[in-house]
């Protein structure tokens, strides 16, 4: 064929494709659209865009218009007006339609046209329709336009969750709110709020103060009522339920302290004396002050990890059944974490309790639907994030999880798909170490990849046309954390002239990743160095150069601190001087001043260990002029 030919064909098929519409393909929001029909072309928001609602649903829709308009100038900086009159080219119709409760109470169906339709069954379903709105125009090049074209959409699961362990490290209530807003940016809702614990060193949180109960709560960080009715005021229009937990007989040492003798000095101090009916009464006493001030339907009540000895099932299982039974005398449903193989087996216990199954070596699967129980899975494995502890995940593995699990996975054992007592999923951030040095920026960094990943799963499955992984954790990054979303990136101990950021370190022993030499100056406060103590160990610091210096910090993890130690400084790496030596000392955080030196080098020798004879264990080696 010749090239005037080959052109003549070109320009043909150009027209061709002209005359009869290209399908737009599917817009790439996540979570992934459940059907797309593709229009031609695009429609882009101007400063005339409207948002119409009809006057006869304004008390159910104009709370998601609000949102929505807020978002919108974030998003697209479109400053949309009110229409509760004839819509116009251009508008953004919120529509509730009882046809469509075919999709559920969260399901809703788009046209992109000449308008932006929205209908729903349920202001829920506009809402996450709006999610999507913006998310197209968020993926445009110019943050303006939508492809044309229809979808109907609908979640796979109900319950779409995350879970924040907030009793063993406090965070302000700005950073729950700006949770709710990531959350529904992908189209999660169910934030569980894990309001009491024990960490480290005999530390315990009880984050919920009320006058009821002076000194249980911590002075170092806790939630009044008026806070929590803001924050679900907030997620109300975000569509996102807040679940409280109260965890107890175990995990409950903030209790045994406030009443001493809810223990039982031959269990750990934090389990509950079951025996007791005092514990029982003052649990209830509890769960009465608080209920009130939570609007969800459901509440968690813990009942995980409880080893109260011999002869002690019989009264776990009655603390379980009682519990359950003065919380619903109260309105509310149950849920509570796996945990029954511990009392032996289900034997006697409460059908009627929602479970959290997150490990199957303590409630197994098949036999917990065999029971007729609920579930929701959070297995530990695939869904615990677990900040700097060095075992479970500090980052979930996205890939994995985008690519073959779904919430009736347990590892090796698998219900069937869409088995009716599976609820849906939920993943988790466990503050072991809430003792730690680290702030909720961190523990952003380490949940970014996860939200978006559980909300796709959870919501679309895994759609035959799935975008790769790569692709996808891209468009994720594009999408960002949703509009009102500002988490800045952790703060850097250079700021402060730290000469060791960022320089050169050797060790006596090293391991990779979070726990080696080079975390000692990579700025970031919860990474550590940690090395066995059975013999004396060292780190150096290279500077490159020789630099001035006069004082030294060190940041000990507790109890794994060097109780004698040794600071030296060189200035070729092969002679030192000895310019502080310690002995007797408790760890924590230390400001060493020395002698102003000219060094290149600064050695630490770690030369008896402290309250923990198995390791040193270091945050950060600061050197400053």
């Amino acid at each position: 064929m010749k090239p005037i030919q080959i052109l003549s064909l070109f320009i043909g098929l150009m027209v061709q494709a002209t005359a009869i519409g290209i399908e737009n393909p599917k817009p790439a929001v996540i979570p992934t659209l459940r059907e797309w029909h593709g229009g031609d072309g695009s429609l882009t928001l101007t400063g005339r865009t409207r948002i119409s609602f009809d006057p006869n649903q304004r008390s159910e829709v104009e709370p998601v218009a609000k949102v929505l308009a807020s978002d919108l100038r974030e998003v697209a900086r479109v400053q949309a007006k009110w229409s509760t009159s004839q819509t116009a080219s251009g508008d953004i119709v919120l529509r509730l339609d009882a046809s469509q409760s075919s999709l559920g109470k969260e399901g809703y169906r788009l046209e992109v046209g000449d308008t932006i339709k929205i209908t729903a069954a349920t202001p829920t379903g506009i809402f996450y329709g709006t999610r999507t709105v913006l998310q197209m125009a968020s993926l445009s090049s110019n943050h303006l336009s939508l492809a044309k074209g229809t979808a109907i959409d609908w979640p796979d699961y109900g319950e779409r969750g995350f879970m924040l362990d907030v009793g063993r490290k406090f965070f302000d209530v700005k950073y729950l709110r700006q949770y709710v807003k990531f959350m529904a940016w992908f189209k999660l809702n169910d934030f569980q709020l894990h309001l009491n614990d024990n960490a480290d060193d005999d530390y315990s949180g009880f984050r919920l103060d009320s006058a009821r109960f002076p000194g249980l709560a911590n002075k170092d960080g806790a939630y009044s009522r008026a806070q929590m009715d803001q924050l679900q005021d907030l997620a109300s229009v975000y569509h996102v339920n807040i679940t409280p937990e109260i965890d107890a007989p175990a995990h409950a040492r903030s209790i045994t302290k406030y009443r001493p003798e809810l223990g039982n000095p031959k269990l750990p101090k934090d389990h509950l004396d079951l025996a007791n009916p005092k514990t029982q009464q003052f649990v209830n006493e509890i769960w009465k002050e608080f209920i009130p001030w939570f609007r969800s339907p459901v509440v968690h009540i813990g009942a995980d990890e409880y080893n109260g000895g011999k002869g002690s099932a019989p009264y776990y299982k009655d603390y379980i059944n009682a519990t359950a039974a003065f919380i619903r005398s109260q309105g509310k449903q149950v849920r509570m974490w796996g945990g029954l193989k511990t009392a032996g087996n289900s034997e006697g216990v409460d059908r009627d309790i929602v479970v959290n199954l997150w490990y199957p070596g303590y409630h197994d699967p098949l036999a917990a639907v065999k029971d007729g129980y609920n579930l929701i899975n959070t297995q530990d494995g695939y869904l615990y994030i677990v900040p700097f502890a060095g075992y479970y995940y500090q980052f979930l593995d996205t890939r994995d999880l985008y690519k073959n699990w779904t919430p009736t996975s347990f590892g090796d054992e698998k219900l069937p798909d869409h088995d009716p007592h599976m609820l849906g999923g939920m993943f988790a951030v466990w503050n072991d170490k809430g003792t730690y040095p680290y702030a909720f920026e961190d523990v952003h960094q380490l949940v970014q990849p996860a939200m978006p990943t559980l909300g796709e799963i959870l919501w679309s499955g895994h759609p035959s046309d799935a975008r790769s992984y790569d692709v996808f954790s891209s468009d994720a990054v594009h999408l960002g954390d949703g509009p009102g979303v500002h988490i800045s990136a952790p703060l850097v101990l250079h700021a402060n002239g730290d000469l060791a950021f960022g320089k050169t370190c050797s060790a006596s022993e090293n391991q990779s990743g979070d726990f080696g030499v080079e975390t000692l100056v990579d700025g970031r406060a919860p990474t550590r160095w940690i090395v066995t103590a059975k013999h004396p160990q060292w780190a150096t610091v290279d500077f490159g150069k020789p630099e001035a210096v006069s004082k030294v910090t060190l940041r000990w993890v507790p109890h794994s601190f060097a109780a004698q130690y040794r600071i030296s400084t060189s200035l070729d790496g092969e002679h030192w001087t000895a310019v502080h030596e310690a002995a007797d000392r408790k760890g924590g955080v230390e400001i060493v001043s020395i002698q102003p030196v000219t060094a290149r080098f600064v050695r630490l020798d770690c030369l008896k260990p402290g309250k923990s004879v198995g390791e040193y264990s270091l945050f950060a080696f600061e050197v400053y002029k």
